[in-house]
Parts: structure tokens; sequence; C-alpha cells
């Protein structure tokens, strides 16, 4: 395995949660958490994104990496840069290259269900699409687009957890404004 690279084993079962974690909360906690549990996966590694290709400008790399690192919980839960280390921009290329250096591990693919709604728009959506996916129900998914989710696709209905890093940084801006 190459140095710096997350630690698994032939026949283990790991999630893969990305996103950009900006910042990240413990809506990202109950995700990961309920997949976690609910699947019995080994790990969940919290891929952190160089940079969403479908949102702004986001904060500084190191600052997300701290931010995540700050909510996995326990040893099961793994805040890893390999998207980074590979140069993958797209979600598709990462499953490429972790297929590629842990062949032998399954992985599976872990999102909240407002990931939905943009899904489509992610680049080689369908390549995406035909791996194992767990989708965690989130506040504000309607039933139609849990209806777009793939058939083999998971859908854990599990309690909902109010927090979004969009709302925490329109707080923050608006905490600014009035200073």
């Amino acid at each position: 395995m190459r140095r710096g690279f997350p630690l698994a084993y032939p026949g283990m079962r790991i999630g893969l949660f990305g996103g950009s974690f900006d910042p990240a909360h413990e809506g990202h906690v109950h995700v990961a958490e309920t997949a976690l549990k609910r699947l019995g996966l080994d790990r969940v590694w919290w891929l952190v994104s160089p940079q969403n290709p479908l949102k702004p400008k986001s904060s500084p790399f190191n600052k997300r990496m701290q931010s995540a690192r700050g909510f996995a919980r326990g040893p099961r839960m793994v805040v890893t840069d390999i998207e980074k280390k590979l140069g993958c921009g797209y979600t598709y290329q990462t499953l490429h290259a972790l297929r590629a250096l842990y062949p032998e591990v399954r992985f599976t693919l872990v999102m909240g269900a407002d990931n939905l709604a943009n899904f489509r728009k992610w680049r080689n959506w369908r390549e995406v699409a035909a791996v194992p996916v767990v989708i965690v129900s989130r506040p504000g998914v309607s039933p139609a687009m849990r209806l777009n989710a793939q058939k083999h696709w998971i859908f854990l209905n599990a309690r909902y957890h109010p927090h979004s890093s969009t709302a925490l940084r329109q707080a923050a801006v608006a905490k600014k404004a009035r200073k």
C-alpha cells in the first residue's frame, strides 16, 4: 500500500463518504454513522474533495480537512485526503483509482439524500450509479427524488438531522455582516 493512504484489508467493506465538508457538521456524522451501523461496514472513509465541481470555490483544503477530523468519530471513521493525493476531481475517477489500489476491498458510496437533486449533473454519473450506493434520508428530500434513485441502491430511512453546510456558511456570513 502506498504511504499516507488509508489501510484496508482484502474483504473489508468500506463506505466512501465524499464531500466538501465546508464546514463539517453533525449532519455529516449522522449520515456516516447511519451507514456504518446499519450496513455493518468496517470503515467509512470521509473523502474530503479538493474542490467540488458543482459548488463555488470552497474554503482552503486544510481547513476543511481539519473540520472533518473534528467530527469523524472513532477509529472506524477515517478522514482522508486521498482524492487530492490521487489527483481525482470527480467521483468516477476516485472509484477507478480505489478499485485499482484496493482490488479486494468492497466499496460502497455513501451519501445524504440531498445529493440526489444534483446527481445527474455529476461527471459520468451512470458509471457512478453502477456501484453499490447507500443513501441516508435528509430533510427536504421529496419522495419523487427517492424514486429517481437506481433500483439497486439502498435508501436508509433515518431520523432527520437538520444541519447543513450551506446553512452554516450562510449563518457565518450573516454573523459577519451584523458586526
